[in-house]
């Protein structure tokens, strides 16, 4: 299967939240266009919306997930801002939920799947140089874990809101100190 080309047939074959993802290569292909020529009825917003809803949904994915984030992660602005934070989490989330549920890749998204992942960490690792609210610093984190194979550490970040960090590091150390 490997990389399916967006004018592919075979997209009407996986799956996501509501059935055939025969509409999934319209909004991939919409990633890739420039703010700049993004048209005022066609805001972002709306393609994030609906790729979220349909690829990964309260926690599930879907074999259409899988096929999509090459091309999430391909779509990374080449200059890095901040604004790169929808294309990474939505990659890192679902790859973090695959590995949480033991989801096997599906045959055939080999290598460019895995190839994706460490692109999404390394462009993750250059916007954490940068100074970042701490939910995005904590969501670039977790991208760089799942990188790194870190699975549970990446779910540390995503789960625990950044302004509920502070309480969970007391009760860990409360843990350790009683522990003593």
């Amino acid at each position: 299967m490997a990389l399916i080309a967006l004018d592919d047939p075979r997209w009407a074959e996986l799956q996501h939240t509501y059935g055939a993802a025969d509409d999934i290569p319209e909004l991939l292909a919409n990633l890739s266009i420039p703010k700049g020529e993004r048209a005022d009825d066609d805001p972002i917003e709306d393609v994030w919306e609906e790729l979220w809803s349909s690829l990964c949904h309260q926690g599930d994915v879907y074999s259409a997930s899988f096929a999509a984030v090459p091309y999430i992660v391909n779509a990374l602005p080449v200059d890095a801002d901040s604004d790169d934070l929808q294309f990474i989490s939505l990659a890192q989330t679902i790859e973090t939920l695959r590995c949480h549920k033991g989801i096997e890749l599906p045959a055939g998204l080999e290598p460019e799947y895995s190839q994706a992942i460490q692109r999404m960490g390394k462009h993750a690792a250059v916007l954490v140089a940068t100074r970042q609210e701490a939910w995005k610093t904590s969501a670039l984190f977790a991208a760089i874990a799942i990188a790194h194979g870190h699975t549970p550490m990446a779910r540390l970040h995503t789960e625990i809101m950044s302004d509920e960090m502070d309480q969970a590091v007391n009760i860990f150390f409360a843990e350790v100190t009683r522990d003593d």
